[in-house]
This record gives C-alpha cells, structure tokens and sequence, in this order.
C-alpha cells in the first residue's frame, strides 16, 4: 500500500472513532435532506489582519469531513450559495461548552489526496 492510500486510511479511522476522532456534526442541504458524520470542527474568534498584521476579533469556522462519507449520503456536491435568497448547505456542531450552532457553508477545499474537505462557515441566522 502506498503512503498517500495509508495516510487516507488511517485519517478515515481517525475521523470515524467516535471516542477519539471526530465530533459528530449534521450537514443540511438546501432541499432539506439531513446527514449525520463526522468531523473535525473548529471555531475560532481571532484572526489576523493581512493588512496590519495585528489581531482583530473575528470568527473563523470550519469543518473537516470524509469525502467518502458525502458521498455515501449523496452531498458530495456540497458548496456555498453566495444568493442571500436561495437556501444554503448548513452545517450543525456543538463547541466543547455543549453549544450547538449553526453555520452556512461559504466555500469548500476538497483534498482529494487525502480524502478530506473542509468547508469554511460562518454563523447562519435564518431569516
């Protein structure tokens, strides 16, 4: 087996391991269709300005998930809708504090090499 199919491998496990991996997050699409997986979750309110390059206050979010598992729940078209009058993909996490909130997905980095994409959010307040 090759580096890249066991490091795509043993990120699945990872991932997957519901005690030691991934958090569990729920994606909806913009049809209303709902999937479970797992995940890497992030969500952080510091950022640095480009421009200055001195810290400002701002929120950063993110998942990592299998692209196998959207593909086995049939999202593996999963994208950001820019129209603030269509309905977006959201994804739902809860924080290590047991707060659940939800994002839209403004854009997406699949990473075919390793099996993983990552969906950038922001905070989605339904309208």
């Amino acid at each position: 087996m090759s580096l890249r199919a066991t490091a795509a491998a043993d990120i699945q496990n990872i991932v997957r391991d519901a005690s030691t991996g991934g958090d569990e997050i729920v994606i909806t699409s913009p049809a209303g269709a709902v999937a479970t997986v797992h995940g890497f979750t992030s969500d952080v309110h510091l950022s640095i300005d480009p421009g200055t390059g001195e810290m400002v206050s701002g929120r950063k979010a993110s998942v990592a998930v299998l692209i196998a598992d959207l593909v086995t729940e049939s999202f593996q078209d999963i994208h950001g809708v820019a129209e603030s009058t269509s309905r977006p993909w959201l994804v739902t996490m809860t924080d290590a504090n047991g707060t659940e909130t939800t994002f839209k997905v403004v854009e997406t980095n699949p990473d075919a090499s390793s099996g993983l994409t990552i969906l950038f959010l922001e905070e989605y307040v339904a309208s």
